[in-house]
């Protein structure tokens, strides 16, 4: 998945986000698009694409989304620097920027607790995870001329 923009899966995540039905992703299908996703696509689309989809999510779902990675940062953050920064971030207050550093920096360090918060189920894994694997999927088809 993320190497063939023709490939079935790809596909029907970027249905997904073209229809609005990205609530119907499962939350194992979203932590293994987003993983392919990280690990296969362009990182400048990788960066793009995470930073537009917490740029458009309503303010409720942005705190709630930092509210998730916050609590996951919180499990790591004796274990750098930066994961005690972001853990500092007051999901209250997070800026979309910030949100997808917290975003990209567990992707990277600890794709193990992004797993964890896409299969949860709470709105940080079922709505704003599987709508980011929905768009990743729609933006990835469309950079492919598709």
């Amino acid at each position: 998945m993320f190497q063939d923009p023709n490939h079935p899966d790809v596909q029907t995540l970027a249905q997904h986000s073209e229809q609005g039905t990205h609530d119907q992703i499962s939350g194992a299908q979203t932590a293994d698009a987003l993983q392919a996703f990280h690990q296969n696509a362009d990182p400048a689309l990788v960066q793009q694409v995470t930073s537009e989809h917490y740029e458009n999510l309503s303010a409720a779902d942005l705190r709630t989304t930092a509210a998730g990675f916050q609590k996951k940062l919180m499990t790591v953050a004796g274990s750098s620097p930066e994961a005690m920064r972001l853990a500092q971030i007051n999901p209250d207050t997070a800026t979309p920027a910030q949100v997808s550093e917290m975003h990209q920096y567990i992707m990277k360090h600890h794709p193990e607790m992004m797993r964890d918060l896409a299969i949860g189920g709470a709105v940080v894994g079922g709505v704003a995870l599987g709508a980011l694997a929905a768009y990743a999927a729609s933006r990835y088809v469309k950079s492919h001329g598709k």
